[in-house]
């Protein structure tokens, strides 16, 4: 019995089939530019119709969506897309398919990922997941701020999904507090949430603010902020220049990727606090597998630890960068492979 696994975002859409093992092998994928479709429902057809004969149809599906699910409905927004998964399995003829969270869903792979496939940063991971009872959480900063939580026991996973990256930033410093008054006035809204900076949006509006300073008129990548003005799609390259501007030695951009990084480790510092979560964060998203040096460096560390009374305990929660940038495919095949194993299908 093979598997059907999906990683729905709002700019690229992966299906794929697993073979149905202990550890789920990909034997076949079909890569998709979201916005190219008018709905999920004909893409998800597009991708049924070119499976190849030898590929048998599975009969547990699971797929990880950008976005809020209930009743196992979900809308994306800024796609128009509405999706339900009954009709997926009238459209398909598998008769289980489940929608999950995109960063909960990280939670069923995580008893099965090969060390390849991720970069302990701090402590030590305790990788029995047969005989402890572990509880973890997830935060990844990509487009935007993804948080959840989860149980992991001998016999069962649970999911507890979040959207704590919509929580009210907290300005610790000076140039924080700057920042956030800038957000207000720049983007006219009365609040500043977590994800508003901790994102790779957020470090483009961080560039942004500093290139803003009148001091800072002549610097380079004034010329390509007025090119992306006039293509805001091209704002989503800014925090990739970021990073390579910084890490070519522009003091500028250095600061920007400072001061992103001491905010991003606060608010990972916070999570750990507010989950307990002993057996480990995990560290999810494009930014962090692509940047892993900035992730591992003293300026995520130390704002990671740095809450008074609880630092020592901070220090030893384990800290893990996820590296593999299909570890939601991967992780959706897990859990398609933990349902059909609920149903009484597999031995």
């Amino acid at each position: 019995m093979n598997l059907l696994a999906g990683d729905l975002g709002g700019t690229k859409t992966i299906l794929a089939i697993y073979s149905n093992e202990n550890y789920p092998k990909k034997i076949f994928e079909r890569y998709y530019i979201s916005s190219e479709w008018k709905s999920f429902y004909s893409l998800f057809e597009d991708f049924i119709k070119h499976l190849p004969d030898h590929i048998s149809l599975p009969q547990y599906g699971s797929i990880g969506v950008a976005g809020p699910i209930q009743n196992q409905e979900v809308k994306i927004t800024n796609l128009g897309w509405d999706i339900e998964s009954k009709k997926l399995s009238l459209l398909s003829k598998i008769n289980n398919i489940e929608l999950i969270n995109d960063f909960s869903v990280l939670i069923y792979g995580i008893p099965f990922f090969n060390r390849n496939q991720y970069e302990v940063i701090q402590g030590t991971l305790n990788s029995d997941y047969k005989n402890d009872q572990k509880l973890i959480a997830i935060i990844g900063a990509g487009t935007g701020l993804g948080m959840s939580r989860g149980l992991i026991t001998p016999k069962s996973i649970s999911i507890f999904p979040s959207e704590g990256g919509h929580r009210e930033f907290s300005p610790r410093t000076e140039n924080e507090w700057e920042l956030v008054k800038w957000l207000k006035k720049n983007l006219n809204i009365q609040r500043v949430s977590i994800e508003r900076i901790v994102s790779g949006t957020g470090l483009g509006m961080i560039a942004r603010w500093k290139l803003d300073d009148p001091l800072n008129k002549n610097h380079p990548l004034q010329e390509t902020l007025k090119k992306m003005d006039s293509d805001k799609s091209a704002f989503t390259d800014l925090p990739a220049l970021v990073w390579e501007k910084a890490n070519n030695g522009d003091k500028l951009m250095s600061e920007a990727l400072k001061l992103w990084l001491n905010a991003y480790g606060s608010a990972a510092g916070d999570l750990a606090l507010q989950e307990l979560c002993s057996s480990g964060l995990w560290i999810s998203g494009g930014t962090a597998a692509k940047n892993l040096d900035g992730i591992n460096s003293s300026n995520f560390l130390n704002a990671f630890s740095n809450k008074g009374r609880f630092q020592s305990y901070l220090k030893e929660i384990p800290l893990i960068v996820l590296k593999d940038p299909e570890a939601t495919l991967f992780s959706s095949a897990c859990r398609a492979r933990l349902s059909a194993e609920s149903n009484g299908r597999l031995s």
